[in-house]
């Protein structure tokens, strides 16, 4: 079986894949089996092992789908009793944890609004891993993502057994007690008790990465040092994986020699610290797959001296016991990281690294294995690479691996032994730690450091999964460096394809994009020929006492609109057309212009600009972006798309919502009116001037307030569709009743945002269709 645990692995993802997905997925077993019988010389009792595999899993995969993944708790339940489990955080006026129902032993998410700083302090003293609290609360149920490629809570939370949020209206940390303890929340606690150790005695610039290098928890690290590491592709420093696993086991299989341990026991010991260093760290994917692999190899040399494995046997062992066991694993992004990078490195080690006897060289090549092996995945999760990757590894590896690891791990071992007593070596790591984060922030703000293009469709996944492994058969075939370039063509032009898909497309599409409440319209012309984005939402805010706010806080423009852009491979915005001054509308236009190519700004002509419109305008100097003011008449044209400004007019300018933008064109075959937050009066001032607007769709003015949409306006349009873009739940009502009764009283179809997540019509032509993120 030497060198074909590859084969029952691939067998064994087949059978998990059939089960989630399609059950045509089945059909690929038997390309498979002819492949291994008639190229690879398998025998049939080899065949029937790599089909019985297959049956296991899917059988195993079925079971857990159809048959236990389902909750035992109903709505009608208000008092639970809650072990916590994990993941215990308190930021701002917030508490969550992952929590077991006890009763019904059911997972959920508890959460908690904390009422007074007092309390905020009682619950981060007394509540820890491991107790059970009585609850008072409601159970809700997740969302799930309401725009297109954006991150499902809901089904993450299903694909880890979880199908509730409990919202605690009660929680009295003095009633909650401390359980039995059993092995795992022994280390989870010890977990606990080490992060808030470095917390409290090491410096705010070593203890986040301290935290993450040694208990895999990357939360306590600013937003904008993560933010610069992901665009430098180094992102993958900051968590425990191989290289930590493995210089531990280095450094502690030396230091027990060192002591006169002998290498038996040494391994003995390794076997049974290696299962408890993986709950420490928080048994991330990396993590389990490091950790197992090291076992096997260690358990090889302890008892299998006569057995032999293959490195990629070792990682096909690991995925098979590890999917079997949560068969779920397979959608987690670290995990489809760790695996897939980890063999691209193993298939490629024997052959291309060998020819690299330069340790520049050697991690040039390493690291440009490792990012064309990530490249597909990262392009369908986060939409981008980093173009420096390699450089940027070149510089951080080096580093991290010969300084930073070994000097965190010893420090804090020492910091435990003598306390304050070696604070000069930690003010030493300090200064190292504090310039590195500064020259990350520094190279990731370089022009043109990340490429944005989306994420792939199904043809495009399927040539990166096709032409990537092609390229490392090729190169590892070609001898001398101007043949081995040339294999970088490949990559290229698949690159250049994705990339060019807007370009070469003859649809277009206009989306209106759930930013809660407020306002955010993208409209994409076919190829390429314009991206137009009408406001850009915004959150409102309220004054806070500062105990209550949250380390990150959530804004609309930088966690949905710029997302949401880039999952479509978009970087340039042609015209950013911000229709009036209110926060709901533009208060995301600051995140806009910094991480998009913003050719021109639109505001409305008014007598005095909003402090947030001013406060945008100087960032839009500053960043060289031309800006204009316009008013009703004024319009452009680009190829047989118009677009008319019908609003502001004449004396409308010291009014807020009357003064919006108002925009008509003609898209897929529709007449549209977008109206910003323009109210009765303003209606009428434009149904007065334009006698004769015909209008397909119109985009319900200020959210579907009743000082909008009135009879009188709706009976001269006549519009067909009605989209209203409203936050769930929103303080102020809306859309009102009284407008929506309008709308259901004409027969005008409506749809919401806070009911249908984002509305897209997609459209070739004068054709075009309606789709909603939410049925």
């Amino acid at each position: 079986m030497k060198g074909k645990w590859i084969y029952f692995t691939v067998a064994s993802l087949l059978g998990i894949l059939t089960s989630f997905i399609n059950g045509s997925i089945f059909i690929t077993l038997f390309f498979l089996l002819i492949f291994l019988y008639k190229i690879k010389k398998f025998s049939k009792r080899q065949l029937a092992a790599i089909g019985f595999i297959f049956i296991i899993f899917f059988v195993r995969s079925e079971n857990l789908e159809r048959r236990t993944n389902f909750s035992r708790l109903s709505l009608d339940e208000t008092n639970f009793v809650v072990y916590l489990q994990e993941n215990l955080k308190v930021d701002g006026d917030s508490f969550t944890a992952a929590a077991k129902e006890l009763r019904h032993n059911e997972r959920l998410v508890l959460t908690y609004k904390i009422k007074t700083v007092q309390e905020k302090s009682e619950i981060q003293k007394r509540l820890k891993t491991g107790m059970a609290c009585s609850v008072k609360g409601s159970l809700d149920e997740p969302f799930s993502s309401t725009n297109q490629n954006a991150f499902d809570y809901k089904e993450y939370l299903y694909r880890n057994h979880t199908y509730w949020i409990l919202k605690a209206d009660t929680l009295i940390p003095s009633k909650c007690m401390p359980q039995k303890k059993n092995p795992i929340s022994f280390f989870q606690i010890l977990r606990e008790n080490g992060i808030e150790y470095i917390h409290n005695y090491f410096p705010k610039e070593t203890a986040p990465l301290a935290i993450a290098l040694l208990f895999g928890d990357r939360n306590y690290i600013e937003e904008d040092v993560l933010t610069a590491y992901q665009k430098l592709g180094i992102v993958h420093l900051l968590a425990i994986s191989g290289l930590h696993v493995g210089m531990l086991v280095g450094m502690i299989y030396f230091l027990g020699i060192r002591a006169g341990i002998s290498k038996e026991k040494m391994t003995s010991a390794l076997l049974i610290f290696l299962p408890c260093y993986a709950i420490i760290t928080g048994a991330s994917p990396s993590v389990i797959r490091a950790v197992f692999m090291m076992i096997i190899f260690l358990a090889l040399q302890k008892w299998g001296r006569n057995f032999s494995l293959l490195t990629i046997d070792v990682i096909g062992i690991v995925f098979i016991l590890y999917t079997f066991i949560s068969p779920y694993i397979i959608y987690n992004v670290g995990f489809q990281l760790s695996f897939g990078v980890s063999l691209s490195l193993i298939l490629s080690a024997p052959i291309i690294l060998k020819r690299f006897s330069n340790p520049i060289s050697l991690l040039f090549a390493t690291s440009f294995i490792c990012q064309l092996a990530a490249a597909p995945i990262m392009f369908y999760y986060f939409f981008e690479v980093s173009f420096i990757s390699v450089l940027a590894n070149i510089l951080f590896v080096p580093l991290f691996s010969l300084f930073i690891l070994p000097a965190i791990f010893t420090i804090f071992l020492l910091h435990l032994l003598f306390g304050g007593n070696i604070n000069f070596l930690v003010d030493f790591l300090n200064t190292i730690i504090y310039w590195m984060d500064i020259i990350a922030g520094r190279l990731a703000q370089l022009p043109f450091s990340t490429l944005t293009l989306g994420r792939p469709n199904f043809i495009i996944l399927l040539l990166y999964m096709i032409i990537f492994p092609c390229s490392f058969s090729l190169w590892e075939r070609m001898r001398g460096i101007k043949k081995s370039l040339t294999i970088l063509i490949l990559p290229v032009l698949i690159l250049f394809l994705h990339g060019s898909i807007n370009l070469l497309s003859p649809y277009g599409e206009i989306t209106f994009i759930d930013v809660g409440q407020g306002d955010c319209i993208f409209i994409r012309l076919p190829y390429g020929k314009g991206n137009y984005l009408i406001d850009t939402g915004g959150n409102l805010r309220f004054n806070k006492e500062e105990w209550k706010l949250k380390k990150n806080q959530y804004e609309v423009g930088k966690d949905v609109v710029v997302p949401y852009l880039k999952s479509k491979g978009i970087i340039t915005i042609h015209r950013l057309i911000l229709t009036h001054g209110d926060t709901d509308h533009i208060g995301g236009a600051a995140a806009v212009i910094e991480e998009m190519k913003v050719k021109n700004i639109i505001l409305p002509k008014s007598e005095e600009l909003s402090e947030l419109e001013r406060v945008i305008l100087l960032k839009a100097k500053n960043n060289k972006i031309p800006y204009y003011f316009t008013k009703a008449g004024d319009s452009w044209t680009v190829g047989q798309f118009k677009f008319q400004v019908l609003s502001p007019q004449q004396g409308m300018e010291s009014e807020r919502n009357n003064g919006s933008i108002v925009l008509f064109t003609k898209i897929g075959g529709l007449t549209w009116l977008f109206t910003g937050d323009l109210e009765e009066s303003g209606e009428e001032k434009l149904i007065s001037r334009y006698h004769n607007l015909d209008i397909d769709v119109l985009k319900v003015g200020h959210h579907g307030s009743k000082s909008s949409t009135s009879s009188s306006f709706l009976n001269r349009l006549e519009p067909r569709l009605a989209i209203i873009s409203a936050g769930r739940n929103n303080r102020y009502g809306h859309p009102n009743k009284e407008v929506l009764n309008r709308l259901d009283e004409r027969t005008i179809k409506v749809l919401r945002t806070d009911l249908n997540g984002a509305v897209t019509y997609y459209f070739k032509g004068d054709l075009g269709t309606f789709s909603t993120q939410m049925p």
